[in-house]
């Protein structure tokens, strides 16, 4: 205050303000080319694919988990705030999980279109 007087500043118990920050992940260019053709076959990576993709570019799976959300994060501020954003989204989700259960053959026919497999 305009006296000089000293104020103690009491910050929440959960902050560890001793710890050190997190390194922050530099991608080569081989492993953002390989991210990026596989964000464009598919938005969401998980299970199996996510453990094969982050072994073969020697990343964790926490590492290829994070740069998809920001991928998708940062895909939805370049398409701008359309309404039709949200059901673009989730049918972009559920498109890409019925296609890798047909690539995985544990999907017989598509839903909707009984027989359309052998």
């Amino acid at each position: 205050d305009a006296k000089g007087s000293i104020r103690e500043i009491i910050l929440p118990k959960g902050l560890d303000l001793d710890r050190p920050k997190r390194t922050r992940t530099s991608f080569t260019a081989e492993q953002l080319y390989r991210l990026e053709m596989e964000f464009q076959r598919c938005q969401y990576v998980v299970g199996r694919e996510r453990t094969e993709l982050a072994r073969q570019l020697n990343l964790s799976e926490t590492q290829v988990k994070v740069w998809f959300q920001n991928r998708r994060t940062k895909q939805k501020k370049d398409q701008g705030k359309d309404s039709d954003l949200r059901s673009v989204v989730s049918e972009t989700a559920a498109t890409c999980s019925v296609l890798r259960l047909l690539e995985q053959g544990r999907l017989l026919s598509p839903p909707g279109l009984p027989g359309l497999l052998p």
